[in-house]
């Protein structure tokens, strides 16, 4: 025991900390998610542990320096708390991470050193939860392949607290030793049972799930509707409805109360999500009471803000001030809320169900401006957590750019923005053919062969997201598209030079097509069935082939008769500030047995940087 020595700090016992407001002269909030705590960067032979407390319960981050081989141990409160990170530089440097959820009150933190290890520096924050939707949620565009825990070690894993996961999920002990051993939480979903007639009954479904699978850490309950007000009058059938629906938010608010008053589960967390349209907090139907009920339990909110692309500045600002209204409404009628409030953004990047809606804006610079505001509007400043919600309909770029948000925003405290590009590209000119055919040259191999066209509500039926059963796009963003017909005489094509590039960067491209015959004349067949010839080229540039392919996909919820679309998606490396784009409606090499007179449609041409 001659070569270990324990290293510590005692820290005036007043310490106290939140990343909400009310902290102490002892903390420094660094932005509205992230206060810092301790900062001690020179240390000396310690001798005992050092405090700190929250004024409420939270999420701690704890980042140690150390030079020198040897064992480093974490202890929170007594509890050996494993390293979410452990990292060494190039100067041997070691940086190791931890977290831990913490109640209000004072706790201890206890770092133990072996060996030639040594401190040179201790940093904790207060931090908010930072949930990721999640493992077992693999991408419905199959080619991204699993985003299993080998695919989220590197940039998500070491940057979240809380893993949103299936509720009937199974994980081999080890990961779940692993990541409790860590400090950290796994929530799993659940829905509303649709057959409950009463509180009790509500109260045994969303305690089943916590009972099946005892390793949850806690439920998150998908979902509640705050929808927008009812509009007067009613049928006497909508009335009906309403009154029923109220009566069942009755229940679900009695059934959360004997949630958390039974002893069972006293120590698990449970997420009411709030899905709908409005954006303000209508009690209209889930009563005065629900919201306060959910409160008193000390159980989180999650509230749902899916925000699309919008097709000018103005119209961008105009959405984000709109989010930050919904949350000011929130807070005024529910004091409080915000403290145990999760906000949900959507990660949908990818069909069948985009945000990412518009090919001349930056999905991931419109996913850094709504973190942004999170960290720096006071509006906002106090909320209990963040998630973006569903890796199912993300390609593995965005999930892993969320971890990197995370980091920048929720770990490190940075009030600046994430990303260094602009909202709206320029790399390539009018990729859904609104304009015509402005910015693109054409080659016909015959007379007649290409056109530009357009079918109601196609934008919406490749996928891109306005909220299911809404109307149509009242812009019509995705319903206009390049329309080409096959021909024996030859190749028909399209192409412009990509601009504004930078030379070594690496960059996206996405576009869609589709037989237009499944549009105009729908009949059902297997996904298989569907046949595409549209070959990609992009000369210029070093193409990634490990991570480009071509994949089919289902149109859904709409038509009845879903669609086969195909998404292409392309990496590469940038030679220089531009390169050759050339779509081709021939496949490379053109099969012996090819068939003519097929025709197709392409949109949705995409070209954004890519995050490694």
């Amino acid at each position: 025991m001659s070569a270990r020595f324990i290293c510590s700090i005692l820290l005036a016992a007043g310490l106290s900390a939140c990343a909400a407001a009310e902290e102490s002269s002892h903390s420094r909030r660094l932005n509205n998610l992230v206060s810092e705590l301790v900062d001690l960067s020179k240390i000396s032979t310690p001798t005992q542990s050092f405090q700190f407390s929250r004024a409420n319960d939270g999420w701690i981050f704890i980042s140690l320096r150390s030079k020198g081989e040897g064992a480093v141990r974490i202890l929170v409160d007594k509890e050996l708390r494993e390293p979410t990170a452990a990292v060494q530089d190039s100067a041997g440097l070691w940086r190791r991470e931890a977290m831990s959820f913490v109640i209000q009150g004072k706790h201890t933190i206890q770092v133990e050193c072996d060996g030639a290890a040594k401190l040179e520096k201790i940093e904790v924050r207060a931090i908010p939860e930072l949930m990721h939707c999640g493992l077992g949620y693999n991408p419905q565009i199959k080619a991204f392949g699993v985003y299993d825990v080998d695919f989220l070690k590197a940039d998500v894993l070491p940057n979240i607290t809380t893993l949103h996961v299936p509720g009937s999920l199974q994980l081999s002990d080890s990961v779940i030793h692993d990541w409790h051993r860590q400090g950290r939480h796994f929530v799993g979903e659940t829905g509303v049972d649709s057959q409950a007639k009463t509180a009790e009954e509500h109260t045994k479904f969303w305690g089943s799930t916590l009972e099946k699978t005892p390793f949850l850490d806690g439920i998150i309950i998908d979902e509640f509707i705050v929808n927008n007000p009812v509009t007067w009058p009613l049928s006497q059938e909508r009335q009906k409805r309403l009154e029923q629906e109220q009566q069942n938010y009755l229940l679900y608010g009695e059934a959360l109360k004997q949630l958390r008053a039974g002893q069972r589960f006293t120590n698990k967390m449970v997420y009411a999500y709030f899905g709908g349209s409005g954006k303000k907090l209508n009690q209209e139907v889930i009563g005065t009471n629900f919201i306060r009920n959910i409160l008193n339990c000390n159980y989180r909110i999650a509230l749902e803000r899916y925000l699309h692309e919008m097709s000018s500045e103005k119209g961008s600002q105009d959405a984000l001030q709109l989010f930050i209204d919904g949350i000011s409404d929130w807070e005024a009628r529910e004091p409080g809320v915000k403290n145990q409030m999760v906000i949900a953004f959507g990660l949908f990047s990818m069909p069948p169900g985009g945000l990412n809606k518009l090919p001349n804006v930056d999905y991931h610079v419109w996913m850094d401006q709504q973190m942004n505001l999170a960290a720096n509007h006071p509006a906002l400043a106090g909320v209990a957590g963040l998630e973006w919600w569903t890796s199912t309909l993300a390609d593995e770029e965005t999930v892993r750019f969320v971890g990197k948000l995370y980091r920048h925003y929720a770990l490190e405290g940075q009030t600046n923005m994430f990303t260094r590009d602009p909202l709206f590209m320029t790399h390539v000119q009018n990729g859904d053919f609104a304009s015509g055919t402005e910015g693109w040259t054409l080659h016909a191999a015959e007379e007649g062969a290409i056109a530009v066209k357009s079918f109601p509500r196609y934008g919406r039926i490749e996928g891109r997201f306005m909220g299911l059963g809404r109307p149509a796009d009242p812009e019509h963003i995705g319903d206009t598209f390049l329309w080409m017909k096959r021909s024996r005489k030859g190749r028909n094509t399209f192409s412009q030079r990509i601009k504004d590039l930078e030379p070594d960067r690496l960059y996206s491209l996405e576009m869609f097509s589709c037989d237009y015959d499944d549009l105009i004349h729908p009949k059902s067949k297997k996904i298989e069935e569907t046949k595409s010839t549209g070959t990609v080229t992009i000369d210029d540039v070093e193409l990634d082939t490990k991570r480009s392919f071509t994949e089919v996909y289902a149109s859904t919820p709409e038509p009845k008769i879903p669609v086969g679309i195909t998404y292409y998606w392309r990496v590469f490396r940038a030679k220089a500030p531009t390169a050759q784009l050339t779509v081709s409606d021939w496949a490379n090499p053109e099969p012996p047995d090819a068939t003519f007179g097929q025709e197709q449609t392409f949109n949705f041409l995409e070209v954004q940087p890519y995050h490694e």
